[in-house]
């Protein structure tokens, strides 16, 4: 999932060469397929290449779809990004193709985010102490979550404490970096 915005995460796909350009081709479910269109910028990455991380973009969407073993799913193809001549077809792809995208939004950690009573809060830090600052939040992603309301975008938000004396704090050292 992209940074402030969301993403339908296929896992099952392979590499396809045509016309010169690598492809892949992912096979979509019928809950993600309603939400990608032609053009969406998608992350990918190979077993083959695990330390990469490569883009393209989606260039066709198969919306009769293809049903095995009693599951329906809709081929999409991306294009990718790279000219790079260790890609062979059938190598096994993942891929991430990005939904949506939000601008100048405050994004925190989704551990970040507490829920006491129904309130979703999150910790700040104000003169020195720590307080629970209620708010609203939007959408998240594998690791982040929009605040919608609740926050400006200049606090200190408080990710998690350390407790001191514990032996595992050489130097007696602030969590807050002091």
């Amino acid at each position: 999932e992209g940074e402030g915005g969301s993403a339908s995460t296929q896992t099952l796909g392979t590499i396809t060469m045509e016309q010169g350009s690598l492809q892949a081709v992912v096979h979509l479910s019928e809950i993600d397929v309603p939400k990608v269109e032609i053009g969406q910028k998608v992350t990918l990455t190979l077993d083959a290449f695990p330390e990469k991380t490569y883009t393209g973009k989606v260039t066709t969407i198969n919306t009769t779809g293809v049903v095995s073993s009693g599951v329906t799913t809709y081929p999409t193809t991306i294009t990718i990004d790279t000219t790079e001549n260790k890609i062979y077809p059938n190598m096994a792809v993942a891929g991430k193709i990005i939904t949506s995208v939000k601008n100048n939004v405050v994004l925190v950690p989704s551990q970040a985010i507490q829920n006491q009573n129904g309130q979703n809060t999150i910790r700040v830090l104000k003169n020195n102490q720590v307080e629970n600052v209620p708010v609203k939040v939007g959408d998240s992603n594998d690791t982040h979550t929009e605040i919608v309301s609740g926050l400006n975008g200049d606090e200190t938000v408080v990710t998690g404490v350390t407790s001191q004396g514990t032996g595992n704090q050489p130097g007696g050292t602030s969590p807050f970096g002091g």
